[in-house]
């Protein structure tokens, strides 16, 4: 004779409204702070315990239209020393959100002139390498 065993619970499912994949609430992360779509785990970014949506996650507008890529190098290290230092103090802070409000635009502009882009790089040079001689 065979071992009965307990009633199967499922789970309750829900819909990641980034990827629409249908998913259990446990591989869910929550809403996303900025836009409120219901995101899971593998969809959403974790910043200072805040949930991000990639749409909303916060960026360096203006060193990614210098450099292309928002995963290159010298961006982790401007990101590591925002989230690690500015995002740590009030003014720090006030800081970040002042530069969220003006550097999309001045981004836009960055991405359309090869000159602006290599001027914004010359400009970031030195203080990366100090960044990273400072562990960031």
């Amino acid at each position: 004779m065979y071992a009965r065993e307990g009633p199967i619970i499922s789970e309750p499912q829900y819909i990641c409204d980034v990827c629409g994949k249908k998913k259990p609430v446990s591989q869910m992360a929550g809403k996303c702070v900025k836009c409120g779509k219901f995101v899971c785990s593998a969809c959403s970014e974790m910043k200072h315990d805040k949930i991000y949506c990639p749409d909303c996650v916060p960026s360096c507008f203006i060193a990614t239209a210098a450099y292309g890529d928002p995963f290159c190098n010298e961006i982790s290290v401007l990101r590591n020393f925002r989230d690690s230092e500015l995002e740590s103090h009030v003014f720090g802070k006030q800081i970040v959100n002042f530069y969220y409000d003006v550097s999309p635009t001045i981004a836009k502009v960055i991405e359309h002139s090869r000159n602006m882009k290599a001027f914004i790089r010359h400009f970031l040079k030195p203080i990366i390498q100090t960044l990273k001689k400072r562990g960031y």
